[in-house]
């Protein structure tokens, strides 16, 4: 293959991964084209995307940056959320509890945080056992992080859970935050102090909140932008957490491919990826690097998956109403999590953990119905952790 169309191909597969989280209409204008045939062609087995999702990546940093511009721009579709903020919280505190749904044992509690300069909504759903001491679990949502938690709805966890003794705690509007604390706020998308928030102003709160009947344990897990930042936070708080599960996403913003999933979660969300952790290269970017030291996880239990990106029946089926593009992005989006999740796993295998189990799935594309497949298989990895 020429070099001409080496580059072709891995422009596509960038496009695909960048365009994948832009506005519908800059991903609708391309239907028809030749980048159409182009990215569906070069998605359709994995060992193809894995390639032209490197070659690009590579030939990027080589013209001496690895971000890949983004077409999705501040008040697009997925504009950022600026939540207003309020300086006078000096104090961690429960502000208000709301129950939302009693018969799942929904509810919806606000906590007032110094770190976040706001009162933060973070839903909870209590064990199924009031009377029997209870571990916790954090589930983080992927890139979008509404004020309804994916992980209740789609993410199907009342299904999973809805027998298990166990307190499941999920904050909520954390869109393209990475479950970070940021360098600066940012104008589009506010204040992120997550990993302040969930370590110092939440779980001090929960601990010794007596409702809860807490047995001492904690787990933490997520998908996509969540499974980054419950690896990153679990990595860097090894006595807060006993266990963390990941899937589907990437581990060292210091890689190519981990420098582009930071970018693009952050950029086509409206935000600028410098106020996250500063300069490439910074003493931040090093921080998030768990792949390069992930020492903190050794005595946890860690579970880990991603799928090829390869399209399977449930795939098309997923997607047979919507465009080529979203199915095409899925793929190179989630092959992408597969090589990021390759290198946690031998960087851990390499140091002689012995506590973690990785799960690569054959087929699947970046979407809930590959998340919801390996949720099962994560929470009985992590749960004999718990009690």
């Amino acid at each position: 293959m020429s070099r001409i169309s080496k580059l072709s191909l891995s422009i596509t597969a960038a496009t695909a991964l960048s365009l994948g989280l832009a506005s519908p209409a800059a991903a609708q204008s391309l239907t028809g084209s030749a980048l159409e045939e182009a990215v569906i062609s070069s998605n359709a087995d994995p060992q193809s995307s894995g390639n032209a999702i490197n070659n690009t990546l590579s030939l990027l940093e080589s013209f001496g940056s690895s971000e890949v511009p983004v077409s999705s721009l501040p008040g697009s579709s997925h504009g950022g959320v600026n939540l207003p903020l309020d300086h006078s919280i000096t104090q961690a505190r429960i502000v208000d509890k709301q129950v939302e749904d009693a018969g799942r044992r929904q509810e919806r509690w606000t906590i007032a945080s110094p770190a976040m300069k706001r009162n933060v909504e973070v839903q909870i759903v209590r064990p199924a056992d009031a009377n029997a001491p209870a571990p916790m679990l954090y589930l983080l949502d992927g890139v979008g992080a509404p004020r309804d938690n994916w992980w209740l709805g789609t993410g199907d966890a009342h299904t999973i859970f809805g027998d298990e003794n166990v307190t499941l705690v999920l904050p909520t509007q954390a869109q393209a935050s990475m479950y970070a604390d940021w360098l600066r706020d940012d104008p589009a998308l506010g204040r992120h102090q997550w990993e302040t928030f969930i370590t110092e102003d939440l779980d001090p709160l929960l601990r010794d909140e007596s409702s809860l009947n807490f047995n001492g344990k904690r787990g933490i897990g997520g998908l996509s932008m969540g499974a980054s930042g419950a690896v990153h936070i679990a990595n860097r708080h090894p006595g807060l957490f006993d266990a963390v599960f990941a899937l589907s996403g990437c581990y060292s913003p210091m890689d190519p491919i981990g420098r582009q999933n930071a970018h693009l979660t952050v950029t086509t969300r409206g935000g600028n990826v410098d106020n996250l952790y500063g300069p490439y290269g910074s003493e931040r970017w090093h921080y998030h690097d768990t792949v390069g030291d992930p020492e903190g996880l050794r005595g946890q239990r860690v579970y880990l998956s991603a799928a090829s990106g390869a399209f399977a029946p449930e795939d098309i089926a997923n997607y047979a109403n919507n465009n080529w593009f979203d199915m095409s992005s899925g793929a190179a989006l989630e092959r992408s999590s597969f090589e990021c999740t390759r290198l946690l796993d031998d960087a851990m295998t390499s140091r002689g953990f012995t506590g973690h189990k990785v799960d690569y799935a054959e087929t699947g594309t970046h979407d809930w119905h590959t998340f919801r497949e390996q949720l099962p298989a994560a929470w009985a990895h992590i749960r004999p952790a718990l009690f």
